[in-house]
């Protein structure tokens, strides 16, 4: 950290490994321009020759005096842009990972050292505008879709959008407005259709947007939420109006079941002791078979 008194307090630069340079680079130079060190990295520390008018010369005219003026000493640096620059490259060198300081260590100016780390992790004109085509086209078919959440797809939607500004796209309020308004998922055709109609899509604000349609989403998780706690009561009611009916079927069904095995065994029972005695009548010598007769007092067994 380096301190800043017109900062009003120490500020820590992000650590940059390699990733996100676009991101780095902003941050970056937000510090930069709080400790007045920006110049040093965009122009750059310029020696100036002390210019000094030649003897004799009476300066007749412009053309004349700027031909009579000489450096008289060689080009010197001012020991307050030499600070500047050593402030700005110490910020710079701190800000990197170990792994990448060795790509600057032998550099002595932060502009030097600047145009390295840009060159090699955004590229020259040429790979910027193939990139810049590839997050255009990114942004042009960018669509949310249904199962996708409005917080995901916005913080999707908005990196887009600074990858964009990042490698120098003009991208307006009025387009960012008319595409987050056509990109949303039909769960919001409500809100959007209000506020295409209610509102002014030329002078509205992206933030405005953004609280309209947050609001309506909560809205309407609340409502899912009331819906599927509905429905699970009802499942629930149901579940236990099926129980109470199976339960009845059962011991309806239990009942006649056992009336039926009762009356079998009953009359099973009775040709079971018939059996019998007509097996000992028939040891005994007292006939050969028997008939049975149901009467009102019983069983009754004839011999033959």
């Amino acid at each position: 950290m380096v301190g800043s008194g017109s900062a009003g307090g120490d500020l820590r630069t992000p650590q940059f490994n390699g990733s996100n340079y676009d991101f780095w680079s902003v941050k970056m130079e937000t510090i930069l321009i709080a400790y007045d060190l920006w110049d040093a990295v965009e122009i750059g520390i310029q020696p100036q020759p002390i210019i000094e008018q030649e003897a004799g010369s009476e300066g007749t005219g412009d053309e004349e005096s700027e031909a009579d003026q000489i450096p008289v000493e060689a080009p010197t640096i001012s020991r307050e842009d030499k600070i500047k620059n050593a402030k700005a490259l110490s910020l710079i060198q701190g800000a990197l990972t170990d792994e990448l300081f060795p790509r600057i260590r032998n550099e002595k100016t932060a502009k030097g050292a600047w145009e390295i780390l840009k060159r090699e992790f955004r590229g020259d004109k040429k790979v910027g505008a193939v990139k810049l085509q590839a997050i255009r086209a990114d942004f042009e078919y960018l669509r949310m879709n249904d199962v996708e959440s409005l917080d995901d797809y916005l913080a999707c939607f908005f990196e887009i959008v600074n990858n964009l500004k990042s490698l120098g796209e003009d991208v307006t309020e009025k387009r960012i407005v008319q595409k987050l308004l056509m990109s949303l998922s039909r769960r919001y055709k409500s809100i959007v259709s209000i506020i295409e109609e209610t509102r002014d899509l030329d002078t509205i604000r992206v933030e405005e947007i953004l609280a309209s349609v947050k609001v309506y989403d909560k809205r309407e998780d609340l409502h899912d939420e009331r819906d599927k706690l509905a429905g699970t009561e009802k499942a629930f009611s149901s579940l236990r109006v099926g129980n109470d009916q199976a339960s009845g079927a059962n011991k309806s069904s239990q009942g006649k079941q056992n009336k039926k095995w009762q009356g079998q065994n009953k009359k099973g029972s009775n040709w079971f002791k018939v059996e019998i005695l007509t097996t000992i009548m028939a040891l005994e010598g007292i006939g050969t078979a028997a008939s049975v007769h149901k009467t009102s007092k019983g069983v009754v067994v004839k011999v033959v």
